[in-house]
């Protein structure tokens, strides 16, 4: 072969490998869980931080375990209990139980693996153990009975009923509170935890119907059940526990804060996630006032916003901090259908590998994200 042939092939052999030598000084690989690639196994197994709402005894032994960091809690006890007192004070014509601003606040707590900081958020810390052995001494007491029999009507006793937003064991502690409260003070009380909206207005027509001394209801929907709260009002004692009816004619309110919870809840969450991260937030429904509230406070707790109980963010929304570092990828409710709540947690894991965070508000929320974590095998420990 010549030596200009030979020159010849060595450039034709050269030129040829020239645009594969460009195209990778132009595309290099894509880092590691960016969006340009798929995520490595590191990324997708990350255990996965698990914020909560109330006191489910599987959240409570989440926080004992190391699954859940920790959990905002009401107090449904008192809430039953403090309802069936005030509606005995309201039927003997003891108005001076109302406060002047119309709110019994009974505020929220943080539950921890350790109570040693005391405080968190302006609220008061305890520790799981020592809360849940005064909870089962609490709950020991309940009836065995049917949550929602009759309320019983005539005789020397009045009536009273306490009228839940749903089933749940949330409800349940409460139903405690009011069995507890009717021996104390030798009155007849009858807890009901309606299927849903409908059934919960019927339920009321039908105390309202057959004659009772005093309400206490968690409406589900107060403004499209004025009619039958007006009613309520006319013909009863009405008052409103957990989730208010600010623009009914309820006498009082019983409860907490829910956007001060909500802000302690999501700071938590803030807290929980030194590096940021992204966050997906679970609820049952967002047509009563406690749950927007609650999920409001969380929002602006989460992202370190001013305070402002009247805001609004779209539940669809995508909210990031100033910092950048923690992003809301949304909130996803259920209806109370648990199924569909366990649902939502896979679905938002399947969808987001790279999630650092679920918040559960509702009670029965958090333990049903923690099913869905662990089959995933991305539950922390």
């Amino acid at each position: 072969m010549s030596h200009i042939a030979l020159y010849q092939r060595l450039a034709l052999v050269a030129l040829i490998a020239l645009p594969l030598t460009a195209c990778n000084k132009s595309e290099p690989a894509p880092a590691p869980g960016s969006g340009g690639s798929t995520p490595t196994p590191a990324a997708t197994n990350k255990p996965v931080k698990v914020i909560a709402f109330d006191e489910n005894d599987v959240t409570l032994q989440g926080i004992k375990d190391g699954s859940v960091v920790g959990t905002i809690v009401q107090n449904p006890y008192m809430y039953g209990y403090k309802s069936i007192e005030v509606l005995n004070e309201l039927h003997k014509g003891n108005k001076d139980v109302i406060p002047a601003d119309k709110f019994i606040n009974i505020p929220a707590r943080v539950v921890l693996k350790d109570a040693s900081r005391g405080e968190f958020a302006g609220a008061k810390v305890e520790d799981v153990d020592t809360f849940w052995a005064d909870l089962k001494k609490k709950v020991s007491g309940k009836s065995d009975d049917a949550a929602a029999a009759p309320a019983p009507s005539g005789g020397d006793k009045p009536s009273y009923a306490f009228v839940t937003n749903g089933v749940a064991n949330f409800w349940t502690i409460g139903k405690a509170g009011v069995d507890k409260a009717g021996a104390d003070l030798n009155v007849n009380v009858t807890t009901i935890m309606p299927s849903g909206i409908t059934d919960q207005t019927r339920r009321v027509e039908d105390l309202l119907t057959r004659g009772i001394d005093g309400l206490s209801i968690s409406a589900i929907n107060p403004e499209n059940q004025g009619e039958v709260l007006s009613k309520a009002a006319e013909k009863t004692n009405l008052i409103s526990v957990d989730s208010d009816a600010p623009n009914s004619s309820r006498l009082v309110y019983i409860g907490m804060d829910n956007y001060q919870a909500g802000m302690i809840c999501g700071k938590l969450t803030r807290d929980a996630l030194p590096d940021g991260g992204k966050i997906m937030i679970f609820i049952g429904r967002l047509d009563q006032d406690n749950a927007q509230r609650r999920r409001q406070g969380c929002i602006d707790g989460i992202l370190g916003r001013e305070p402002d109980p009247s805001r609004r963010d779209d539940p669809g929304a995508v909210l990031t901090s100033d910092d950048g570092k923690f992003i809301i990828l949304g909130t996803m409710t259920d209806n109370f259908d648990r199924a569909k709540a366990k649902a939502n947690a896979e679905d938002a894991l399947t969808r987001n590998p790279d999630i650092a965070a679920m918040v559960g508000l509702f009670e029965y929320n958090p333990p049903l994200i923690m099913e869905a974590l662990d089959r995933a095998g991305r539950l922390g420990k």
